[in-house]
């Protein structure tokens, strides 16, 4: 099987799109692939006739051990592959997933970094666009097992009291100074948020809040029991 047969199974580009070229540098730990559309009239150094708008650079997910960056000119108007990102942002759409699946895991930053091989500061500014409301998720991320033991109070990350909090329309009294500036923080987040997806690692992060430091919040626990 071609190179080129492999990676349009692995990275899921189908056509008109096809790989056009790719640079192994295993001194560097990385592939970098270029994927063009073809038009039936050939290539043009390395790209089809028919691409359109500058060449955009996103990472991927990684192939083995290698880091994977995806090389493309992909139109605004498509709809977006999982192998594409969004223009301005690092990641590909498909990275983006899988990152942000292991923040609202609670997985620490840096532990995302170390795992995956990304820069911090491309971490930062994909966490940020995230908050700000400036990028949103498509497609459905896999709820989290095993988040909490089975005597725990605190209800699941998916129960609607974690909504209603983070958009005011439910209020509590709350003791623990460090909550209530976590819950304002959210909060303001949710204002310029649209996307549902992020919407809702929102509502797993107050979760999982609640879980680390349940022991101290059976105040504010007792509260969202009536409230459910």
């Amino acid at each position: 099987m071609k190179l080129e047969t492999v990676l349009h199974q692995m990275l899921g580009v189908e056509e008109p799109w096809q790989v056009l070229k790719v640079r192994d540098d295993l001194g560097r730990q990385q592939i970098d692939i270029w994927l063009g559309k073809s038009s039936g009239r050939g290539w043009f150094f390395g790209r089809s006739s028919t691409d359109e708008g500058p060449e955009q650079v996103w990472r991927h997910v990684n192939i083995g051990d290698c880091r994977c960056v995806i090389h493309a000119a992909v139109p605004q108007e498509e709809s977006a592959p999982s192998w594409c990102g969004e223009p301005g942002l690092p990641f590909t759409h498909g990275l983006s997933r899988l990152i942000a699946t292991m923040m609202r895991d609670g997985i620490r930053l840096q532990t995302i970094c170390d795992l995956l091989d990304v820069p911090v500061a491309d971490l930062w500014k994909f966490k940020h666009t995230l908050d700000s409301g400036k990028a949103g998720l498509s497609g459905v991320m896999p709820v989290p097992t095993g988040s909490m033991t089975v005597d725990s109070r605190v209800p699941q990350p998916d129960d609607p009291v974690w909504a209603r909090l983070l958009d005011g329309s439910a209020q509590i009294d709350i003791k623990l100074l460090s909550l209530k500036l976590f819950l304002s923080k959210l909060r303001e987040q949710m204002r310029v948020i649209t996307d549902s997806e992020v919407r809702g690692m929102k509502g797993y992060e107050l979760q999982r809040y609640f879980l680390r430091y349940e022991t101290a919040l059976s105040h504010e626990l007792a509260q969202l029991e009536r409230l459910r």
